[in-house]
Formats: structure tokens, C-alpha cells, sequence
């Protein structure tokens, strides 16, 4: 941390390099847990697990209201201006809010307790539903201790929470496996809620002693500061939030997964369950997932030319489109035989849903870009107009989940999702959103990628005794081979990683920009 004057001033550089170092060992150990479960646990099993996680995923963004992205968008801001009254009323309304969102929690828990056991809830004992009651409490505190470490830019407290969480989990999980004891989708619930419960702790530690400082938290840049910012403004932020939240919630993935549990039978729906979790873990190392969250508490702190702002969230969202592309080249020719090792053999069949799922939650990144360009103009009232678009969304799933089965949950929420992300983009074309997307050179990647798929089938039809998986391999690498011959970074946009980047590997950034165009 470098000091300058009286105030302290938190090394940007330093906090990201903590932050990502972390967030890529839990991606691997989070992977690790996801294969060590799937393959531990029986469909009957899984199929458990999986629909507790989607519950809780759900009720957590349902009973949000907003919070989340308040505290991204007001404490920096209020942190910076030296308002520490209107940050203390705006942290007493949040635990009110979060503490009434628990005890509805945990009422709701007790209704499907007693009208949903048999069916939503898997016929699970009430210690099993005891148990995710804790671990819903414990994840929602968590979540939003953890956006409040993000606006001070203490990365690294959510990040090493974060490792110790996912490694008590793997470690209880591995050592009854080994013990020999019978592992359940209720046992694996019941871990989870200790462990969650220990990341909380560790994370209010850390807050705690952060307290007397918070004073003293600047962030050392040269950007223009943005406009003041009142605390009493929080509450209509808040519900404008909290609608687009909801709207993207009806078709999200643990939505979807829930209404995929009434159409489906156990093995497809432990398969289905396997491959967005999977692809869930996998995209939390895309660019989208690993740079946003970190890069919204600046945008909202201090203000960019929009030139700039545009140029972030393009360069972003050039790299996730890479990374999207890549990952469904290679499982959309070897998935069969990816899926047979990752998982268990009878999840192999639906090997098709992986790159599917991806291109949902891809589109779930776009529209993340356009909720970050939305959120710092305070355009947010846009959000109101998607709720009918998703409430048609999810009726169109309940009505056809039935009948239509994975066709109903894999493109239900791709069409719903295209439909949100072009209401805001018609919304924002005066301040021109599209540049975040960069159609032409999105464009350029997209058809590197069809011809590297081309290059695979003719490969394949003048050498069929090549193996799947090696096929994969090398399309994957003549994409990206492509991808660095169409060069398709501005230089501007390359200019940007100079915010995130540690100064050891500017020597990098200057080589890339030399190799953007």
C-alpha cells in the first residue's frame, strides 16, 4: 500500500494481482469439486445437490433487492467523498433490508417444507432442509460482505475466503469418499453450509479490522472525479437494480434449472445439471466474470471519457468472445469424450449442451456490459421495461418445459436474453453502446472460428482414423493462430489494461499494444 500525504492510498495494481491469482486457484479447485461430486455422487444423487444449489441461487437473487450492486455503485463513491454519515445510513439499511430478506428466507423455506418436500425438494428430512436453510443465510451474508471488501478494493479478503471455502468443501467431500463412507446430495448440502459459513467469518474479520481506516481508503489515480453522490438517491438505484435483476433471474440459469427438473427425467436432469455447472465454473475464468466486477467499483469511483469506458468493456468482451469460441470449437468436435472423463459415461450422450449452455451465459456477459454502461450513466430506469419481456420468458418455459423438454430450457432463455440485450442497446444507441460490443471486429473473430470448424470436418473426412479429441486440439489452435493474424484488439482498447495490469508486465501490455491495430 503506497502512502502520499495524509491519506492512504490502496495500490490498484497490487489488489487485482491478489485478486485474480486467487480467483484462478478457486477456479481450479472449483472445478476440481465439480468433477469430484459428479463422480462421487449417483444421478439420484446429484440431481439432489443440484436442485438445493438452484433454489438457493435463486431465492438469493430473488430476496437481493439490489443490494449487491448499491454497494458497488454508492460506497466507493460515498467512501471517496469523505460522506461517512450517509455511508453509515446506507450500511444500516442495508443490514435491515438483508435481515428481513433472511427471516422471508427462511419462511419461504418452511413452506416448501411443508407443501414442496416430495416434489421440488426431493423428499429430503427436515435435517436436510435445516441445512440449506444455514447455508442459504451464511451465502447471502456472504455475498454481500464480498461486494463491500470489492467497493474498498480489498480483493484479496474475498479471495482468500473464497480458497478456503472451496477447499474445506473438496477436502470434507474427498476424505469420506476415501473413509469409504456413503456421500449423499444431503451430505454435500450440509457441508457446503459449514463451510460457507466459514468464509463469512473470515470476510467480517477482516471488515472489522478494516473499520477504523475506512477513513483513510482513496484510490490513487489522475481520472476526473465523478459527481457527488447522496445516499438518500440509494433506495430508487436499488429498485431499478433489483428489476433488472429479476428480469434476468426468470431465465437465469438457476431458473432454468428448476423448470428443467419438471420436465426432464433424473439422468438428463443430472446431466443438464452437470453441464451448466460445469460451464458456470469454466466462464468464471472468461474475461467477463474475472475483470467486470473488479473494473465497476473504478467506473463508479471516478469518471472516464466515454471513449475509454467503451474501450474497457469492448476489450473485455473481445476476450470472452475468444475464450466462448475456443471452448465450443473444442467440446463442439471431442464433448462426447470430454464429458465421458470429466463425469460419468451416461452424461456423455449430452455432450451437445455444452457449447449451448456457454452461449447463453455468454449472452448473460453482453447483457452484464450493458447493465455497467446503464448503472454509471444512472440510465437504470431502462430496467423497468424488460419485466414484461422476461415475465413472457418464463411463462413460455413453465407452459413448455412439459412438452418441449431441453429444446424449451436451452433456447427459451437464449431468445429471451437476445430480446433484454436489444431493448437496452436501442435504449443507449445516443451514447453509442454498441461500441462496447464492436460488431465489425466481433464479426472478424466469429468467422475465424467457422473456418478453423471447417478446417476440422475436411480434416476429419480426408483422415477419419483421426481421434476426436486431437481434432479438437488443433482447430482450437488454428483459432487462435487465426485470431492473432486478424488482430482484432484496438489499440485503445489495449491502452485500458494499464488500469489492472501490475507494473512487472507493462513491458507485455506495451508489446500487445504494438500488435493491436
Amino acid at each position: 500500500m503506497n502512502t502520499e500525504g495524509p491519506h492512504k492510498h490502496i495500490n490498484i495494481h497490487r489488489a487485482f494481482q491478489i485478486h485474480y491469482a486467487f480467483k484462478f486457484i478457486n477456479l481450479f479447485l472449483g472445478f476440481f469439486f465439480q468433477i469430484l461430486v459428479v463422480k462421487t455422487l449417483p444421478p439420484s444423487g446429484y440431481a439432489t445437490y443440484a436442485i438445493f444449489l438452484a433454489i438457493l441461487l435463486t431465492m438469493e437473487r430473488l430476496l437481493s433487492f439490489g443490494i449487491d450492486r448499491t454497494l458497488l455503485r454508492y460506497v466507493p463513491s460515498l467512501t471517496a467523498d469523505g460522506d461517512y454519515q450517509g455511508l453509515a445510513a446506507l450500511l444500516k439499511r442495508v443490514a435491515l433490508v438483508r435481515g428481513g430478506s433472511i427471516l422471508v428466507a427462511l419462511g419461504a423455506i418452511g413452506l416448501l417444507a411443508t407443501f414442496a418436500r416430495d416434489t421440488l425438494l426431493m423428499g429430503e428430512g427436515m435435517l436436510t432442509i435445516c441445512a440449506f436453510a444455514v447455508w442459504y443465510a451464511g451465502y447471502a451474508v456472504t455475498t454481500d460482505l464480498e461486494m463491500l471488501a470489492q467497493s474498498w478494493i480489498v480483493h484479496a479478503t474475498t479471495a482468500i475466503s473464497g480458497t478456503i471455502d472451496v477447499l474445506l468443501r473438496s477436502a470434507c467431500v474427498l476424505l469420506l469418499a476415501l473413509s469409504g463412507h456413503e456421500i449423499s446430495g444431503a451430505t454435500v448440502i450440509a457441508i457446503s453450509a459449514v463451510t460457507t459459513f466459514v468464509a463469512v467469518i473470515i470476510i467480517l474479520l477482516k471488515l472489522i479490522r478494516l473499520r477504523p481506516h475506512i477513513s483513510s481508503l482513496l484510490i490513487a489515480t489522475s481520472e476526473q472525479r465523478l459527481p457527488r453522490l447522496s445516499a438518500k438517491d440509494a433506495p430508487l438505484f436499488a429498485a431499478s437494480i433489483y428489476a433488472s435483476n429479476i428480469g434476468w433471474l426468470i431465465t437465469s440459469p438457476s431458473v432454468v434449472r428448476i423448470f428443467a427438473k419438471g420436465g426432464l427425467d433424473i439422468v438428463t436432469f443430472s446431466a443438464f445439471s452437470f453441464v451448466q455447472g460445469l460451464c458456470v465454473s469454466i466462464q468464471r475464468a472468461f474475461p467477463g466474470l474475472m475483470i467486470l466486477p473488479s473494473l465497476e467499483p473504478l467506473f463508479a469511483r471516478f469518471t472516464m471519457a466515454p471513449a475509454r469506458v467503451f474501450s474497457s468493456l469492448s476489450l473485455v468482451f473481445k476476450l470472452e468472445l475468444v475464450c466462448f469460441l475456443a471452448f465450443s470449437i473444442l467440446t463442439g468436435l471431442a464433448g462426447r469424450e470430454i464429458i465421458a472423463l470429466v463425469s460419468r459415461p451416461e452424461y456423455a450422450p449430452y455432450y451437445y449442451l455444452l457449447p449451448l449452455v456457454m452461449l447463453i451465459l455468454l449472452f448473460q456477459t453482453i447483457y452484464r456490459i450493458c447493465e455497467i454502461v446503464t448503472s454509471v450513466q444512472l440510465k437504470h430506469t431502462v430496467f423497468l421495461a424488460l419485466w414484461p419481456v422476461s415475465l413472457l420468458g418464463v411463462a413460455a418455459l413453465y407452459l413448455t418445459a412439459d412438452r418441449w423438454g431441453l429444446l424449451a430450457v436451452l433456447f427459451i432463455p437464449l431468445t429471451e436474453s437476445a430480446i433484454r440485450i436489444g431493448i437496452i442497446m436501442l435504449a443507449h444507441r445516443r451514447v453509442e453502446t454498441w461500441r462496447a460490443i464492436d460488431p465489425v471486429r466481433s464479426l472478424q473473430v466469429g468467422t475465424a472460428a467457422g473456418g478453423s470448424v471447417l478446417f476440422a470436418l475436411l480434416a476429419r473426412y480426408a483422415r477419419p482414423d483421426f481421434g476426436n479429441l486431437t481434432l479438437a486440439v488443433l482447430a482450437t489452435g488454428l483459432f487462435f493462430l487465426t485470431v492473432f493474424v486478424v488482430r482484432p484488439l484496438r489499440k485503445d482498447e489495449v491502452a485500458s489494461l494499464s488500469l489492472t495490469m501490475p507494473s512487472s508486465l507493462q513491458s507485455l501490455s506495451r508489446a500487445i499494444t504494438r500488435w493491436a491495430r
